[in-house]
């Protein structure tokens, strides 16, 4: 054998191990991408020493349907047993008067917010206005085992779902372009259900509600729409209506940092009410929390709820 041969034996074995590493490297970022890990983040439950009054509320109520009462002469519009309405109207809420808790384990001093509900957050930040609402609908259909209405589209319009996922189905995001492979196993856990919604939540956003809405009129506007523009979302939690036959809504969400979502408020003279009215809302530009809508972010998500 000849002299030479050894150092190319040795050439060719490096060039394979070399190859089979960065192969590996590569597969194992991809799995990493494609499997994202959902921890829930240690929130900090504090009061808030409100120094004023709420409208229309009950301190004692630890349900949505229970704090916040409608205003006189209204009434809670019906709603069917096990329908979204009546979900977020006995979605639990923490203590009134209480801090409103950011993912980080901070908290903002907002004493104005009437109701908080009592949500995990995401560690990394995600559950952001649109992560929120995306949240809500998602843990509904997952509570009555409808996986099959658990997906949603991306931003840039791909559509993600739960009951690929389930199967071990990922997706891989690169810039605008994201993947459908085959990089887990199949699990029905709830560990793996909000592995989903936080991959969910990476991608999706204002743009991705906008795109699985349609605008709707006012008069139509119910639980569970949506007022939706580029910057930020809110949802429709609850509806009443008096004997006339005028409604009022209340509003949620979530902003960034991404906090518990909580309902808002809205001042009328020296009065802090959680009741937005129609009349309020129909104006070619109104506003709800901080934020600016025009009649064309009216909304509705699907076929709605």
């Amino acid at each position: 054998m000849e002299k030479t041969e050894i150092p190319k034996r040795k050439k060719r074995a490096f060039h394979i191990v070399f190859w089979a590493a960065v192969i590996a490297a590569i597969l194992t970022a991809v799995y990493i991408r494609a499997n994202p890990k959902w921890k829930a983040a240690k929130l900090t439950i504090e009061p808030a020493g409100r120094y004023f009054e709420i409208k229309d509320t009950d301190s004692d109520g630890m349900t949505l349907e229970t704090r916040i009462l409608p205003p006189e002469g209204f009434e809670r519009v019906p709603v069917q047993d096990g329908s979204f309405g009546e979900y977020l109207r006995k979605y639990p809420l923490l203590p009134d008067d209480t801090n409103l808790p950011v993912y980080d384990g901070t908290t903002l001093n907002l004493p104005d917010i009437p109701a908080i509900f009592d949500i995990s957050l995401g560690d990394e930040g995600y559950q952001q206005c649109a992560d929120s609402v995306i949240r809500l609908y998602s843990d509904y259909f997952y509570e009555n085992k409808q996986y099959d209405k658990i997906t949603f589209l991306f931003s840039n319009g791909d559509e993600c779902s739960y009951n690929d996922w389930r199967k071990g189905k990922r997706m891989l995001a690169f810039g605008n372009r994201s993947y459908e492979i085959p990089a887990g196993l199949p699990s029905k856990s709830k560990q793996q259900y909000m592995n989903y919604l936080k991959e969910v939540m990476r991608y999706a956003g204002t743009l991705s509600l906008q795109k699985e809405s349609e605008v709707i009129p006012l008069d139509e506007l119910r639980i569970g729409d949506i007022v939706c523009n580029d910057v930020h979302v809110v949802m429709v939690v609850d509806e009443a209506v008096n004997e006339k036959g005028e409604k009022c809504y209340l509003f949620g969400q979530s902003f960034i940092p991404a906090v518990c979502f909580h309902i808002i408020s809205r001042n009328e003279g020296r009065d802090t009410l959680p009741w937005f009215t129609q009349v309020q809302l129909d104006k070619d530009r109104f506003t709800i929390g901080n934020f600016g809508f025009e009649k064309k972010d009216i909304r509705r998500w699907k076929e709605g709820f």
